[in-house]
Formats: C-alpha cells, structure tokens, sequence
C-alpha cells in the first residue's frame, strides 16, 4: 500500500516539475519575444555576427531595409549589399571587431529598392573568457543627413563668392555662420561673427516685428519669405535698401531649427530706377521738366481749376549759333538758358523744355495779362543780358508767346494752351523779335491753316503715327532680295495712308524736316538691325532732305541711331537727290566723305533729272546711282532714253560706281537694263513698298530657298 502511495506521490512531483518548468519555459519565450519585439521597434538595425562569421540574427529594421527574408539569407548575401568601393572599409571594421576592438563604420550598401544609402553605427565585440564569443553590429541610416551636408556644402561654397549677405541663425537669432560679403558688410573680423551676436543689431527697428512674425510664421509653414528691409552698415551708418529671403532650417525630424537669411543690396537697383523716373520726366541736357511732365502738369493744373498761364520761350536766330559756334557751344547756351529762365521766373511756376531752343514756363494763379507780362518780362531781361559761354560773350533775345487759360480751365486742353502761346510767339517774332505777345482770337483766323498742319505734324511724331514701308532692291534675272529703300507714310486719323508727297511739303513749311527725317533713320536703323538677323547681309537706303545735310550733327546723329540699334555703317545707305548735291557741292562732299569714313555707302537717288555731270560725281565719294524711273519708263521705246541709260551705266562702272534703275515696272524695261549692263533694280515689277512685316517675311521666304553663295552680290 505504501510502495502505491510512493509510487503516485512520484508521480505527482515529477509532474510538478514538468509544468513548472514548462512555466519557466513559457516565460522565458516570453522574455525573448518582448525583447524581438523590442528590438525590432528600434529605430536602427541590429545584427549578430557568430565568431565564425555567420550571421544568426538581424532585427526587422534590417529585413525592410535590405528586403533579405531572414538572417541567413542577409548572412549570405551581406557582403554583396556593400558598395564596392566601400568594402574595405566594412572588412576592417569587422576585423577590429573581431579582434575585440569596438570599431565605427560609414559605408554604402543597396537598401530593398536597389538604391545606394549611407549607414553609420558600430560593431560591438562581445568577449567572454574564451575571447571574442559574436560582434554585435548597430547602424542607422543617415542618407538624408549626408544628402544635407553635401546641400550644406554646395550652399557654403556658393554663398563664399557670392556678393550677397547670406547668414545662418538659430532661432534665438544668434548668428551661426555669415559669408564674407556679410562679413565685409559688417565689418566683422576673421572668419567666424564672433564680435557679431545678432542680425537684429543691423536691421531699423521698425522691421524687427515684422520679421519675427511674418517672416517666421511664414517659414514655420514650410514656405519662403521675401521682402524688403533696411540694413545700417556700421562704418557710415548710412541705411541700405535690401531685398530679404528667409528659408527655415530644419532637422532630421523636420523641426525648426534654424533660419538661412540672403540679404541683396538693391542701392544701385534703386538709384537706376530713380535715374529712369528722373529721365523720363526731365530733359536729359539741361535738367528741366520735359514735354511729357510739362503737359502732365498743365493737364493737372486746369482739371485742378487754377488759374494757369502758358509762356512759350523760343530763341531768336539759335541757328546761327550752332551754325557758326558748334552745337556743343549751342549746348552751353541752353543750359545757361535754362539756368536763367528758372532764375526769372516765380517759385510756383514749373520751367520745362520742350525740345531745341523752346522752352516752356507754366505760372499757376496767374490770370491776368498784365501779371503774366511781368514774368515775360523779367524772363526776356535775364536772357537779354551777355553771357560768357567758352570765354566768349555772346548776347542773345528770345520771343515768348502768352496764353491764358479761361476761368476755372472750362474748355481749354493743354495742348491747345501751347498751341496758342506758341502762335503768340511767331507773332512776336514777326514784331521784330526780343518781344512777348499775348493770343488773341485775331491770330487764330491768320494762323489757323498753319497751326492745323502744324499740330497734325506735331501729332503724328508724338502719336507715332509714321510707319516706313520698304521697297526691295532686286538682281536682274536672279529675283535675289538682300537690300531694301525706306519709304515714309503718315496712317492719318482722318486720310488714312498717306504718301510722302501728300504731306512732306506741309513737314517742310513747319520747320519739321529734321525732325521727321530723325524719326525715318531711327526707324529705319532698327528695322534693318531687325532685318539682319534674318539676312545678315541685309542693307537699307534712307532717303535724307537737304536741310539735313545742312545740319552740323547730321553725320553724328547717324552714328548715334546706328549705336542705339547696334548696327555697323554698312547695314545703311544714305539716298540724296540730285538736287541737292548740286545745291552746295564743297559741303555735301565734305559731309559724304564723313560718312564713307563711318562705313555708310551713299546713292544718288533721282539721278538724270538735274544738272550734274559725271565728271563732277567721279570727284565726290559716291557709291551708287539710282537712274530715274522717268528715264526707264522709256527703255525699248524712246532711242533717247536708251542712249542716256547705256551712257550712264557705263562710264559710271568705268567710275567704279553702281547703277540701280527704279521704277521698273515691266520685263521690256528689265530686259534692256541687262542687256545695256544694269543689275538691279526696284519696281512694281517685282514689289511695291511693303511694311515691316512683309519685308520680313519675304527675307525668310528667301532663306528657305536661298540662292548659291557664287550667286550672292551685295547691294548697297
């Protein structure tokens, strides 16, 4: 009975024993999975390396980043995910390691997706009394913060040479790093702002609260801020006008840590822009108010309901002064003008010029013809008095037009101010000169065609209503076009297209040849400019007046259109009738020789029509003839005009001398130019004056089907 009770009471402990060490057991998994768990929520990966080299555990941060399906496959496959060009580096750190050395390693390996990363960590040896029993290896993943260091360096190396101020703060607004442009601008010594603590201490205090909160609330979204600030450089004290950029700086978790500040001087952005609002309200030679402010104010002053009086200043006889002084000398006298008009007239007046030698003087709350003659006057008496200009005294008068607007400005415009004190002004002039003139009614019937003719001109300049059309010059049995003559039209508000016939009498009677023939080279210069980009060979004719020739700045006021266009003289031709090569020849010779010596080639345009001979052109430097089209008109018809044709083409190329027909108009007239040795021509035949537009295109429509270089002979 008690051998059975023995028996069972064994039995029992030993199953005792069982579940209690099935308990240990059961608990001890659970040790180890808590502690999987745990080391597979860890922000790095893990590894073990057996002494004999073999992997036997990797945490999960291992598996996704290298996408192995467990240790032993990581274990096999480990040394092929290390960059080769870093596998030394990761066999010495093991072998350290290995050895019973802790070792830090940096090296590449391939992540899951193929990609290179960087990691970084240790190996860990684990020693026992045996020695070196596995090596625990532990790495995180830095890509990002290489990939921000390169950033980092690629910025330092750009914000070195930059010339702007670029800064790093922390967000306490102590400066961290400052470039050298900053330094220099702060005067900071060495190489580190350590006599710098704040950007603040440089910035007006009326910014500080706006850049501590619009700038950072801005940054904190993730966005950019940009804005203007002051900065006061120590040396001088003096304010600087900046342009801002604010960028925040954050850390691996994408905190705020830090704001990256670029400063960009914008003085002489703002003193350009200062000089561009200066220049376009003033008159660049003597500093007064021009047209375009002078209207702007008086338009501002009768809508106002002040009253306002217009006096119109011109100079009596300043063609002589040029003519016999230099224009450089006429300079000075209208700058001293200038000086002297502002000097007579009231504080409240606005003195302007409107161009040339006409000045225009604006009195507020003058109403009265007696008190706007006492400015007049006072104006003549200043300029009336001798001036030294270039160590010489000269004494010269002007004539000055009044007009008064009516009541409260009811139904006067600005331009009808002007138009009738400048009406005034001839009738001073008229009176005998050195006088000052009110308008009247009387003088609007007597001047009214005059004016009317006058202000259309005048318009058409200020409204830009002149276009050029461009007539080409062509190679007999070719149809090549390389080269073009410049034709002015007026686009009338009331007329429509006007040729030049129609209205360059009515230019000439106004005294406005010079400036309407500086309108026609201005444009021309920058439409060949235009043209040559398609052909660079291209060359546009320019018909010029007498008058101009006439003009002491004629050949420098082409030097100057051609620079403004950025053209070189032998993308123009200067086209002179006939006429007026015989109108004065000593001084047209003298004027193309100028010209030739800028490059600029010179035709003699209507040639037969007049009285010169070619004994007397063999003496001038010309380039080219342009028969009249009146003598072509007649080739194959009239014997005469064949004979003279045949006569000109050939002593003219026995002069060296290039003959171009104009007006052809039929293949009988072409045909005979060629067969008398004439190779270009222009005419209906083969184009009527086009605009701009078409030129252009007809230029490309060449180019797409150019001829053969052996072909190409330049024209003009």
């Amino acid at each position: 009975m008690s051998t059975v009770r023995t028996s069972r009471r064994r039995r029992a402990d030993r199953q005792a024993e069982l579940e209690r060490l099935r308990g240990e057991l059961a608990a001890a998994d659970a040790v180890v999975d808590r502690l999987q768990r745990l080391v597979d929520a860890v922000p790095v990966g893990i590894v073990r390396y057996e002494r004999d080299g073999r992997v036997d555990f990797v945490n999960r941060r291992v598996l996704e980043t290298t996408g192995a399906v467990d240790a032993l496959e990581f274990g096999t496959g480990a040394r092929l995910m290390v960059h080769p060009d870093d596998a030394g580096a990761e066999r010495a750190a093991r072998r350290a390691a290995s050895q019973g050395e802790r070792a830090e390693f940096h090296y590449r390996v391939r992540n899951a997706g193929g990609a290179w990363i960087h990691v970084e960590g240790t190996f860990l040896p684990i020693v026992d009394e045996d020695g070196v029993d596995s090596v625990i290896a532990i790495y995180r993943d830095v890509t990002d913060r290489v990939a921000q260091n390169q950033q980092m360096l690629q910025f330092k190396a750009i914000a070195e040479v930059t010339t702007d101020i670029v800064g790093i703060t922390d967000l306490a607004g102590e400066v961290v790093y400052l470039n050298p442009a900053g330094r220099a601008f702060m005067d900071v010594d060495g190489d580190h702002p350590r006599h710098l603590s704040r950007f603040f201490e440089f910035i007006p205090r009326e910014y500080h609260s706006r850049l501590m909160s619009d700038a950072y609330e801005t940054v904190s979204r993730g966005e950019v801020w940009q804005g203007d600030v002051d900065l006061v450089r120590p040396s001088d004290r003096i304010r600087r006008p900046m342009s801002a950029v604010v960028v925040g700086i954050r850390d691996d978790t994408g905190d705020l840590v830090g704001l990256a500040v670029t400063y960009r001087d914008l003085s002489e952005r703002k003193r350009f822009e200062s000089e561009l609002e200066h220049a376009a309200t003033h008159d660049p030679l003597t500093g007064l108010a021009n047209r375009e402010q002078l209207f702007q104010a008086l338009r501002t002053s009768l809508d106002s309901g002040i009253p306002t009086t217009v006096l119109f200043f011109d100079l009596d006889d300043f063609k002589d002064v040029n003519d016999s002084l230099g224009h450089a000398t006429g300079d000075d006298v209208l700058r001293e003008l200038a000086r002297r008009i502002s000097g007579a007239a009231r504080s409240t007046d606005l003195v302007g010029r409107l161009g040339g030698d006409e000045f225009l003087v604006i009195c507020r709350n003058v109403a009265t013809s007696s008190a706007a003659l006492r400015v007049a006057a006072h104006v003549l008496a200043a300029v009336r008095a001798p001036m030294q200009v270039e160590g010489r005294q000269l004494s010269v008068t002007g004539s000055i037009g009044v007009s008064i607007a009516p009541v409260g400005g009811k139904g006067a415009t600005a331009a009808q101010l002007v138009q009738e004190a400048d009406i005034a002004m001839y009738r001073s002039k008229r009176a005998g000169r050195g006088l000052a003139t009110m308008f009247d009614d009387s003088m609007r019937i007597e001047a009214i065609d005059r004016l009317e003719l006058h202000r259309e001109v005048r318009l058409a300049l200020e409204r830009d209503e002149f276009e050029l059309y461009f007539q080409p010059l062509v190679h007999f049995g070719r149809g090549m076009v390389q080269n073009f003559e410049a034709l002015i039209r007026w686009n009338h508000p009331r007329h429509g297209l006007l040729n030049p016939t129609d209205f360059m009498p009515v230019v000439e009677q106004c005294g406005l040849t010079n400036a309407v023939g500086r309108w026609v080279f201005d444009a021309a210069c920058r439409a060949v400019s235009a043209m040559r980009l398609v052909e660079s060979q291209t060359c546009v004719g320019v018909n010029v007046h007498p008058d101009q020739i006439g003009q002491a700045d004629f050949v420098e006021s082409i030097t100057r259109s051609m620079l403004s266009a950025r053209i070189t003289g032998e993308a123009i031709a200067i086209e002179i009738t006939e006429h007026a090569v015989m109108a004065d020849v000593d001084q047209t010779r003298e004027v193309l020789e100028e010209l030739q010596a800028i490059g600029v080639s010179v035709a003699i345009d209507d040639f037969g029509t007049g009285y010169s001979n070619l004994d007397l052109l063999r003496r001038l430097p010309v380039d080219y003839l342009k028969i009249d089209q009146s003598f072509v008109r007649g080739l194959g018809i009239e014997p005469g005009d064949t004979q003279l044709v045949r006569m000109i083409v050939a002593l003219s190329e026995e002069l060296g001398i290039t003959v171009i027909a104009e007006g052809v108009e039929t293949t009988l007239q072409e045909s005979e130019l060629i067969r008398l040795g004439c190779r270009i021509g222009q005419g209906y035949l083969y184009a009527r004056p086009m605009p701009f537009d078409d030129a252009i295109a007809l230029l490309r429509a060449q180019q797409a089907n150019p001829p053969s270089k052996d072909k190409i002979v330049p024209v003009m």
